[in-house]
């Protein structure tokens, strides 16, 4: 860990969408395109891996959530597989979708918590 950076403080940062340094300046500068440079203490987000985990840990909390309730819906109505799809598949796309930048930026915090850059990933 980096001196005072906690796992806690980086993920409500990065829950937040902001810089896990500072607190303060915004995390993102597109959808889910980390910003270089943070707008308030200069610190460089970009150096935090955070390409895959994001989506993964997204589709199993997602994951988690929505399908005991797929099996509720489907034991409690049996509807028609056409209805189960028309209903099911926009609401988890929509769900992942908003889900993931939140995700993202607690990846983000939990990297800078425990100094991990894309550096010394690859090591």
């Amino acid at each position: 860990m980096n001196g005072n950076n906690s796992i806690k403080t980086g993920i409500v940062r990065g829950l937040r969408l902001r810089c896990p340094h500072c607190g303060e300046g915004h995390l993102f500068r597109g959808f889910l395109k980390v910003r270089e440079h943070c707008e308030v203490c200069g610190a460089d987000n970009s150096v935090y891996p955070a390409d895959d985990a994001p989506p993964y840990l997204t589709l199993l909390l997602i994951g988690h959530l929505v399908v005991p309730f797929v099996f509720v819906v489907e034991r409690a109505w049996a509807p028609a597989l056409w209805l189960t799809f028309a209903i099911w598949v926009p609401l988890i796309v929509a769900i992942t979708l908003a889900t993931l930048p939140f995700m993202k930026g607690a990846v983000i915090g939990i990297a800078w918590a425990n100094g991990v850059t894309r550096a010394t990933a690859r090591q």
